[in-house]
């Protein structure tokens, strides 16, 4: 236990330094002239970091997510569950050919501050209909969660992300949206008035990356478990500057969990601004010490790219 403390205090040091280094020379990389990578009114999506749980439950993931989700989601949960899990996943985009993978740590054994790290890289496709995917980079994510009170919490997560467009111009100069270097941070807050019942205020890239890949996002979501067997939950998130004006992310989600080792989970997601609508599902495997799972989601209606994306992890569970 001293040894995985040391381990985790030392990665957590790291990791901070990396992510707080560059805030103090923000910037959106220089777009060239030419900055039109998706059709005209269609922003590139927005791009974080998700799990294999998180996917499956479409708009549903946030006010109940524990562990390896709480980093990707709501830092506030990270002390909800004792736990030291670590994980590993890859994500696949049929349509343009994009990968992504990375991996995670999260604990909330060793103190009484929670905390977790995740880091992952994606390789953009070059010959996608799916424009708005044409880029690379990496995302890096430091979570710290601290207990109020046994049914109070709140948690931040720093986060630094750096993204290159594989488009160029005529001068060789990268171009287009997609082109992002920034730090920024989410905060959040969690309160469990009932057992099972969590309810939870969630702020996504609080300092202004002026990218649609990193939009600030503020709203929260609700989630009720039954007897640690079926969950079910929704979110709702304004999306305050990808857009001329303010639009709305919702969904919700289901999950239940057959034999106390299948957990299977459905999803809605309801993108406002771009007209999207995203329908998702997921199947895992968990007992003592591993779990995994795989996840899709499908566009089905939105701003014509009608993406899919498969995503599967394999999760270590040291305690």
């Amino acid at each position: 236990m001293a040894r995985r403390a040391r381990a985790l205090l030392a990665t957590c040091a790291l990791a901070l330094v990396a992510l707080t280094s560059p805030a103090a020379a923000q910037t959106v990389l220089p777009p060239g002239p030419d900055t039109t990578l998706a059709p005209p009114g269609v922003a590139p999506r927005e791009d974080t970091y998700e799990t294999a749980r998180g996917l499956g439950m479409g708009m549903g993931g946030r006010a109940g997510a524990t562990g390896i989700n709480a980093v990707a989601y709501n830092p506030a949960n990270l002390p909800l569950v004792p736990l030291y899990h670590l994980e590993g996943y890859a994500a696949y985009f049929p349509g343009s050919g994009t990968i992504s993978f990375g991996s995670a740590v999260a604990d909330s054994i060793t103190n009484r501050l929670a905390a977790g790290i995740s880091a992952r890289g994606i390789f953009g496709g070059s010959d996608g209909d799916d424009e708005s995917q044409n880029y690379r980079g990496y995302d890096g994510r430091l979570s710290l969660g601290f207990p109020l009170s046994d049914r109070i919490a709140i948690g931040l997560s720093g986060r630094y992300l750096q993204f290159r467009s594989r488009a160029r111009n005529a001068a060789g100069e990268r171009v287009g949206s997609t082109n992002l270097r920034a730090f920024t941070l989410d905060a959040a807050a969690r309160v469990t008035p009932a057992e099972g019942l969590h309810i939870s205020a969630i702020g996504y890239n609080l300092i202004k990356t002026d990218s649609p890949l990193a939009p600030l996002q503020l709203g929260g979501g609700v989630s009720y478990t039954i007897r640690e067997v079926v969950t079910l939950a929704g979110d709702a998130f304004a999306d305050l500057t990808t857009f001329d004006d303010t639009r709305v992310i919702f969904g919700v989600g289901a999950e239940i969990l057959l034999g106390e080792k299948v957990p299977l989970r459905v999803g809605y997601r309801r993108d406002d601004g771009r007209g999207l609508d995203q329908i998702t599902a997921a199947l895992g495997y968990v007992e003592r010490q591993l779990g995994a799972d795989l996840a899709l989601r499908q566009d089905i209606g939105g701003d014509g790219t009608r993406r899919s994306e498969l995503l599967f992890s394999f999760r270590y569970h040291v305690q």
